[in-house]
Order: C-alpha cells, then sequence, then structure tokens
C-alpha cells in the first residue's frame, strides 16, 4: 500500500465520525445561502429615473372600455449618468368611465436591447368626463413586478402624469413621472448555486472520499 492511500485511509479514520455533523453544517449553511439568494430585489440599491416622453393611446372599445398605448420614456439623467435609459412603452388596459379608473398591464422595453424589459401592472385615476374623447389628465401607479435581460431581478414602483390630447398629432399624450428601481444585491445568483451545491452535500453522504473501505 501506497503511503498516499495509507494517508488517504488514515484521515479517513478521524472524517468518518464526522459525517452527520458536517451534513447539518451543510445544511445549515445551505438553507442561509438560499434565504440571502431568494432575498427580495428591493434589499438592492435604488435607482431614480426621472423621465418623460410620449405616444399614442387608444380606446380601443368604448363598450368594454379596452384600450392601449405605445410610446418613448426617455430617461432624464441625474449629473453622472453616463446612459440614460430610452425605453419603449407598452401598454394594454380596461377603462372604467363610470369610476374614471384604468387598470392594466405593462412593459417598458430598452430601445437599444428588445431583451431586456421591465414589466407589471398599473392603475390610473383621472377627474376628466372624457379623457379619450375631449382629452384630459390620468394620474398613474406603476407596479414594477420583474425584468428580463439587463433588468433580471428587478423590482420598484413609479408615478407619471399622462395628459391626453385626442386631436394632437403625431402623438396625442405626453407623459411625465418618476421611476424607483429596486436594483438587486450583486451576487444573488452567485449564492442560489453555493446554496444548490451544499444542498448536494447530505445526499452524497455515503461517497465521501475519506470513507473506510
Amino acid at each position: 500500500m501506497s503511503p498516499a492511500t495509507r494517508l488517504y485511509r488514515f484521515l479517513g479514520f478521524f472524517v468518518r465520525p464526522l459525517r452527520p455533523a458536517l451534513a447539518g453544517l451543510a445544511a445549515l449553511m445551505a438553507a442561509a445561502a438560499l434565504a440571502l439568494a431568494s432575498a427580495p430585489a428591493q434589499a438592492g440599491a435604488e435607482r431614480l429615473v426621472a423621465f418623460a416622453g410620449s405616444g399614442n393611446a387608444l380606446l380601443f372599445d368604448a363598450a368594454t372600455g379596452s384600450g392601449g398605448w405605445v410610446g418613448e420614456l426617455v430617461e432624464v439623467p441625474e449629473p453622472g449618468v453616463a446612459e440614460p435609459l430610452s425605453l419603449v412603452s407598452v401598454a394594454f388596459f380596461q377603462f372604467d368611465a363610470l369610476a374614471q379608473t384604468l387598470v392594466g398591464q405593462f412593459e417598458f422595453t430598452t430601445a437599444a436591447d428588445l431583451g431586456s424589459t421591465l414589466f407589471g401592472s398599473f392603475t390610473g385615476r383621472t377627474l376628466d368626463a372624457d379623457p379619450f374623447g375631449s382629452g384630459g389628465q390620468f394620474e398613474i401607479d406603476y407596479l414594477i413586478t420583474g425584468g428580463s435581460g439587463r433588468f433580471e431581478g428587478f423590482g420598484g414602483f413609479g408615478l407619471s402624469f399622462l395628459n391626453l390630447d385626442p386631436a394632437a398629432t403625431p402623438d396625442n399624450y405626453s407623459e411625465s413621472g418618476l421611476l424607483v428601481l429596486a436594483v438587486p444585491l450583486p451576487g444573488t445568483l452567485a449564492l442560489a448555486a453555493l446554496a444548490l451545491a451544499l444542498l448536494q452535500v447530505p445526499a452524497r453522504r455515503g461517497r465521501t472520499p475519506f470513507a473506510l473501505r
């Protein structure tokens, strides 16, 4: 038997009784890593995005209140922002003329990368009797529930004022407001990978390299 083999088995003599404790420690570490990895995006840094934009809004069916808009939102950058956001805004909504409210879903997609999108839901309120026929203003509350591409793991919220002028061309609405983007913590994906790796330790308890033959 070679010296290396004797050392291998010698170490196994001491490690083998500790395997249950090591497995428990691995499970504890995995649980902690999973807790950190699954922490909400709001635990990370926040980025404030002031924006202005315009586009076209349309009430598709006055009877059902279904409608939507397509437009552009451009960040009004603070000093030091190297790459201001330019987003294509697409929204679909239901308008309740009696309650003067909107409820809908939205997507904000970067103009330079169609694979990077913020998405979520929104509500709107107006005091104007016929905003889509005669014009008016909506107060919009955005809730950002997720994202893809460069916005993976993002969350947040926003508030804007959307002004409608049905007779205007080429755009019949303008919008200005503020988004609060919750940026996920750095290393979240790495923590998730660590947790998965640690969870494999108890499953391999019987195959530790120091097991005695």
